[in-house]
Parts: C-alpha cells; sequence; structure tokens
C-alpha cells in the first residue's frame, strides 16, 4: 500500500519557520496526509519563542504517524524510513549548522540522523536551507519578540502594560527598564500590541549576508542523492504534491 506520512524535522532557525508552518498546515489540509513531528532540542525552543507551537501541536495531535517529538524522542521512530513508511522527509527550516553536518556526515541530531537513515532508505528529502541568498546575495530572517530600549526611555510610562500582561510573564525589569526573558516567551505577541509607544517589536526582519563556506555547503547538499534543496517554504508544498501524485 502506498505511504501518505511525512516526516517533518525542525531545526533551531528562525528563518522561513513561521511561514514553513502555514505551507504544511496547508499540505495537511490538501494532500490528506499524516504527518510525524520531530523537532530537535533548539527547534523546539525556537518554536516556543516564535509562537507557533500551538499551531504544530494542532499539526502532530500525537495520533498515530502524528507523533510530536522532540530532540531524542524522535530517535525511537526513525526506523519507519529504513521501513519505508515515510513518503517524505522534510527539513524545514534547516539551520547553517544541520546543513554543515549533513553534507559531511555526521549524525548527531534528531535531524541529521533522520537525514542519515532518509538517504540509507532512498526516501526523498527535501531542505530549506536558512542560508538561501537572494539575487542580491543576503538572506531575511526574523527576530523574536524585543524591547527597543531607546524607544522605551523616553516613554517615561508610570505603567508598563505588556509587564503587566504578559500571560507567561517573560517581561522584567533589567536596570529599570523592561526586558523580554526569551526563556519564558511564548510568541503571543501581546506585548507589541499592548505599547502605546511601539517600544515591543516582533518579527523585524533582518537582512544577512551568508559566509561562502555555508553558501558551499547548500551547493554540496544539493548534489547529494536524493536530495530536493528547496528556495522557499511554498515549493515545499510543490515537490509534495509532485511526490504524493506518482
Amino acid at each position: 500500500m502506498k505511504t501518505s506520512a511525512i516526516a517533518w524535522a525542525i531545526t533551531g532557525g528562525g528563518a522561513h519557520l513561521r511561514e514553513c508552518v502555514e505551507v504544511m498546515e496547508y499540505v495537511r489540509r490538501k494532500l490528506n496526509v499524516k504527518m510525524t513531528l520531530f523537532l530537535t532540542r533548539w527547534g523546539y525552543e525556537v518554536t516556543r519563542i516564535f509562537g507557533v507551537l500551538p499551531r504544530l501541536q494542532n499539526i502532530a495531535p500525537g495520533g498515530y504517524y502524528e507523533e510530536f517529538l522532540v530532540d531524542n524522542e524522535g530517535m525511537y521512530y526513525i526506523g519507519r524510513l529504513n521501513m519505508g513508511k515515510y513518503a517524505a522527509l522534510v527539513i524545514a527550516p534547516a539551520t547553517t549548522n544541520t546543513v554543515a553536518k549533513m553534507v559531511n556526515g555526521i549524525a548527531d541530531t534528531i535531524a541529521t540522523a533522520l537525514f542519515a537513515q532518509a538517504g540509507k532508505s532512498s526516501v526523498p528529502a527535501i531542505v530549506l536551507p536558512t542560508d538561501i541568498p537572494s539575487e542580491e546575495g543576503y538572506i531575511v530572517i526574523e527576530t523574536p519578540c524585543y524591547v527597543d530600549r531607546a524607544v522605551c526611555v523616553k516613554a517615561h510610562c508610570t505603567s508598563c502594560q505588556p509587564l503587566v500582561k504578559c500571560p507567561a510573564r517573560a517581561i522584567d525589569i533589567v536596570d529599570e527598564l523592561p526586558r523580554i526573558d526569551l526563556r519564558k516567551c511564548i510568541g503571543c505577541a501581546l506585548c507589541e500590541n499592548l505599547c502605546p509607544y511601539s517600544a515591543v517589536r516582533c518579527w523585524e526582519r533582518v537582512k544577512l549576508i551568508p559566509r561562502p563556506i555555508d553558501l558551499e555547503n547548500v551547493e554540496r547538499l544539493a548534489r547529494m542523492r536524493g536530495v530536493m534543496v528547496v528556495k522557499s517554504s511554498w515549493e515545499i508544498a510543490k515537490k509534495l504534491e509532485e511526490l504524493l501524485n506518482k
């Protein structure tokens, strides 16, 4: 019987993350597939900080082939790749560190271990690296929520509403000004909406220039057998649709 389950691994990169979640929600709905979600330790932390954790738990609510697995929990399920139980492995986003490990044969995280087993088992791997530059040569990442202290210091607030109403109690006072503690933040962005002076910023876009070694590793990855490197989140949906309709 032809399988329609997909293994999706998330690593610790914020670039493309929120859009990847939107794409995979669309894939699950349109293609009617089950998804097993594998998160590295830092993949889990980043999904929490970027506020997509509840959506991911809806994608993988815990049923058969819909497990939500963090870090070493996922190691118990790698054998499914060897048995051909997944139509594809998606690694998105794949950090610079993850890509470097994959092209050098290192398999010491759940994402890189899945990649190694997919290669041995002829399971197609679709990878969206964080270091895919634009034509101008830069990549765009998003920042978690943070407090712009230069704006905050001018506001002279008598009461900080983001601090008072934060559901995760993730805002504290450091050197007389509020600071978001990312160890507690759940990415709800309520703080951004509550601040009347726009001192809180969420998902701000930042341009970075990838290192030559990072670009070289992406090129090496694209040349590997059974690997499809995509340049955008929505390209993942296109590749999965092609695979599942074969």
